[in-house]
């Protein structure tokens, strides 16, 4: 009906009004990736119709989802925005379902893959070692899995600018003279440090429901998932 009078429609998700109060995590997330494969226009503003058994209208406006905040930091680390974008989905994925009914963090590291080694310390084998660059790719939904798999392991997985992932288990290093700052815990400050100590992007996962983006050293991007 909206076709018939000249009002450009799509259909995000066959079903999402099933999916109830989640329904608004599940836009988010559809919203940014329509952002990050530039079928949604940035700053874009949204009105989405639910069907049953939700009926209802939803305006969004993409300016206030920090969508344009993911924009800069792309922009500015060179990294592609579906990088930055899959990786928050990747993230509230992990937070949201936690593993086995009990809630985790995780931690990860986007920048010059050579850096990061350099203040990093492998925990354990490399299981990325072997594995197609296809199969490591955060691009594609279909390897979340496996990178959440990954990511419970202690440490950070490493991440070059394209969104591919190169090692999982590695300690940060934090130097000694990097203290914590009020609520922040080990996590986050290994995020911060290695986003400053390489000049690259860092995102932290809590177990208590947030996810923090760090770029050069710096808190960028929060948003909280529980």
């Amino acid at each position: 009906a909206l076709v018939d009078v000249n009002i450009k429609a799509q259909v995000l998700e066959e079903g999402l009004s099933s999916k109830g109060l989640s329904i608004l995590n599940e836009l988010y997330d559809l919203v940014l990736q329509g952002m990050g494969e530039r079928w949604i226009a940035k700053g874009g503003r949204l009105l989405i119709v639910l069907a049953e058994p939700i009926d209802g209208v939803i305006m969004v406006d993409t300016k206030m989802l920090g969508a344009e905040r993911l924009t800069a930091i792309a922009e500015e680390q060179s990294i592609e925005l579906e990088v930055l974008i899959r990786m928050i989905e990747l993230s509230r994925a992990i937070g949201t379902r936690g593993r086995e009914g009990t809630a985790i963090g995780a931690l990860f590291a986007i920048g010059n893959i050579q850096k990061m080694r350099g203040h990093s310390t492998a925990m354990v084998l490399n299981p990325f070692k072997g594995h197609s660059e296809a199969k490591r790719d955060v691009r594609n939904k279909e390897n979340h899995e496996t990178l959440a798999e990954f990511a419970w392991l202690d440490g950070a997985i490493l991440f070059n600018r394209e969104g591919i992932a190169s090692d999982a288990g590695r300690y940060i290093q934090v130097p000694s003279g990097l203290t914590p700052k009020s609520g922040e815990g080990g996590r986050h400050l290994a995020a911060r440090a290695i986003s400053q100590l390489t000049e690259g992007v860092a995102v932290a996962v809590s177990s208590t429901g947030s996810i923090v983006l760090y770029a050069n050293g710096r808190e960028r991007y929060r948003v909280r998932i529980k």
